[in-house]
C-alpha cells in the first residue's frame, strides 16, 4: 500500500465534513435553482448548493482508492460486476486502513448518488401540494409533514395526512430511485461492505433480531390508534408539557449542563433545533446535543479512528441525552416539577418515545428485510409487494397502517435506522451504569461529565461496542434494561 494513511485520514475528514454540511443544507432548505433567491441566498450560493460536494475530493471517494485500501486487485471479472481477486493486505501498524476503507466506501457511494439526493430534496421542497382548508394554498411536502406534526387537532392532522398521501408521489418516487441507485452502486463496489458499515452489529442479523424483540416486548404498551396520523400525534408528546421553556434554543441546553463542565472547551454545533411542539421536540434537541457532544469530544488522534460513517458512539450519546425527558429525576430537578407531577410527565413522555422506537424498529425491518424471501429494502420491491409490506410493518409499529403511497416519505427510510436502534438499546445500559456510579441525578454530576468525556475521547478498540459494533448479547441486555426502566415508571 502506497497511501500515506495519516495524511489521507486528514483528507477524508475534510471530505466527510464537506459532504455532511452540504447534505444537511439541501435536506433542510432544498436545492435552490441557480439565480433563485431562497432564504437570502445569492445566485453563486444557490449554484454552489447544486454542486457535488465530493467532486473536489475524488481521491477519497473513488473505487480505485477503495480497492487499494482493501488490498483488492480488480480483474476482468470485477469490472463486469463479478467476484474480484484479493491480495493479502500489507501490514498496517496505524490501524487506519480498515476504518478509512469504510469512509472511502461511504463517500464513493454518496458521490455517485448526489444527483439523486438533490432530486429527493427538490421533491420535498417543491410547492406541489394543494390544500383548501382553512383557505386555498400551495405547500411543499416538507411543510405539510411539519404541519401534520404541529397541528394539535385530529381534524387538522387528518387534513395534512390526506394531502400528503395524495400528493407526495414525487417524494416517494425520488426516494425509491435513490435507494435503487445506491444499492446498484453498492453491488458494483462491495455489497458486503455496505452491510458492515450501515449495520453496527455483529452479526448484522442482530439488528433485525433486536428490532423484532423490541416490537414484541413493547406491544403491550401500544395504545389503540384509529389512524396513523393520530398515533404520530401522540408521539409528539403534547400531553407532557410541564416545565419546558417557551422557546427551544441553545441557551437552555447550555444552562442545563454548564455547572458540570460537560462542554467546557468544546465547540458544540447543534445546528437548527426543532420547533417546540411537545416533549418529543425537547427529546430531539437533547439527542442532538448528545450527538454533537460525541462528535466534538471524539477520540483524540486520526479522524477515522474516532468517527465512523454510521457512528454507534454518537447514536448512544444521542439516545442517552434524548432519553432524559422520560426520566422522573430529570423532570423533577431540571424542570422543577414536584415528585408526583414529574413521575406523571415521565410516564407520558416514555409512551411517546416508545412509539418512536417502535417506528425505528419497523424501519430496520423495512430497510433490511423487504420481501417474502427475507432480503432487501422495501423500496426495491414491486409496487404491490412494497405497499403490502410497508402497511403491514407500520400497522404493527403504530397500531394503524401508514398508506403504502407514503413508503419512503413517512418515515424516511434512510440507512441509519439500525445504528439509531442499536444506540438506543446500548444507551439504556449506559444510563444504568451512570446511575450506579454517580446516582440518579448523574446529569448534574461533574464526575459523571468527566467520565463521559473520558470515554468519548479514549482510543476506540476495533470490533468493540465503543468503536462501532454491538453484539447480539449487548443489544439484548440493553433491551432488558430499557424494559426494566419502563416498568419502574
Amino acid at each position: 500500500m502506497e497511501i500515506d494513511l495519516i495524511r489521507f485520514d486528514r483528507e477524508v475528514a475534510r471530505a466527510a465534513r464537506a459532504w455532511r454540511a452540504a447534505l444537511d443544507d439541501v435536506t433542510r432548505r432544498g436545492p435552490a435553482p441557480a439565480g433563485a433567491d431562497q432564504d437570502g441566498a445569492t445566485a453563486a450560493e444557490a449554484r454552489a448548493r447544486l454542486e457535488n460536494p465530493l467532486d473536489p475530493f475524488r481521491r477519497v471517494s473513488a473505487r480505485t482508492t477503495y480497492l487499494e485500501l482493501t488490498g483488492t486487485t480488480p480483474s476482468l471479472g470485477a469490472e463486469l460486476g463479478l467476484a474480484s481477486q484479493a491480495e493479502a493486505s500489507a501490514p498496517d501498524p496505524t490501524g487506519l486502513a480498515a476504518p478509512l476503507a469504510d469512509w472511502v466506501y461511504t463517500l464513493t457511494l454518496e458521490r455517485v448518488v448526489w444527483a439523486d439526493r438533490l432530486r429527493l430534496a427538490a421533491a420535498w421542497h417543491a410547492a406541489s401540494l394543494f390544500i383548501d382548508v382553512p383557505e386555498p394554498a400551495r405547500m411543499s411536502p416538507h411543510e405539510a409533514r411539519l404541519r401534520l406534526l404541529a397541528d394539535p387537532t385530529d381534524a387538522g392532522r387528518q387534513t395534512f395526512a390526506e394531502v400528503l398521501a395524495r400528493g407526495a408521489g414525487g417524494v416517494a418516487d425520488a426516494a425509491r430511485i435513490l435507494v435503487e441507485r445506491r444499492h446498484e452502486a453498492a453491488r458494483r463496489l462491495d455489497e458486503a461492505r455496505r452491510l458492515a458499515v450501515e449495520i453496527p452489529c455483529d452479526p448484522p442479523d442482530a439488528a433485525l433480531g433486536a428490532a423484532e424483540a423490541l416490537l414484541q416486548r413493547t406491544e403491550p404498551m401500544l395504545q389503540p390508534a384509529a389512524t396513523w396520523h393520530g398515533a404520530l400525534g401522540r408521539a409528539v408528546g403534547r400531553d407532557a408539557a410541564s416545565g419546558w421553556p417557551a422557546r427551544l434554543g441553545p441557551r437552555w441546553l447550555e444552562e442545563l449542563f454548564r455547572p458540570t463542565g460537560l462542554t467546557e472547551g468544546l465547540a458544540i454545533d447543534l445546528g437548527p433545533l426543532p420547533r417546540p411542539l411537545g416533549a418529543a421536540s425537547f427529546a430531539r434537541a437533547l439527542a442532538r446535543f448528545g450527538a454533537a457532544l460525541a462528535r466534538a469530544d471524539g477520540a483524540r488522534g486520526p479522524f477515522a479512528l474516532g468517527h465512523a460513517p454510521c457512528d454507534l458512539q454518537r447514536a448512544r450519546r444521542a439516545a442517552l441525552f434524548g432519553g432524559l425527558v422520560a426520566d422522573p429525576v430529570f423532570c423533577a430537578r431540571a424542570l422543577g416539577l414536584g415528585r408526583g407531577r414529574a413521575l406523571d410527565q415521565a410516564r407520558a413522555t416514555a409512551q411517546s418515545l416508545v412509539l418512536s422506537l417502535r417506528l425505528d424498529a419497523a424501519t430496520v425491518g423495512l430497510t433490511l428485510r423487504g420481501g417474502p424471501d427475507g432480503g432487501g429494502h422495501v423500496l426495491l420491491l414491486a409496487a404491490r409487494d412494497r405497499k403490502d409490506r410497508f402497511e403491514e410493518a407500520t400497522a404493527r409499529a403504530l397500531g394503524a397502517p401508514i398508506p403504502g403511497t407514503l413508503a419512503g416519505v413517512v418515515p424516511a427510510l434512510e440507512p441509519d435506522a439500525a445504528v439509531r436502534l442499536a444506540g438506543a438499546l446500548l444507551a439504556a445500559r449506559d444510563r444504568r451504569d451512570l446511575i450506579e456510579r454517580f446516582d440518579e441525578d448523574w446529569f448534574r454530576n461533574p464526575r459523571a461529565a468527566e467520565a463521559l468525556r473520558d470515554e468519548d475521547s479514549a482510543p476506540r478498540a476495533p470490533a468493540s461496542e465503543t468503536s462501532g459494533r454491538a453484539s447480539a448479547a449487548a443489544l439484548e441486555a440493553g433491551l432488558d434494561e430499557m424494559m426494566r426502566s419502563l416498568a419502574s415508571l
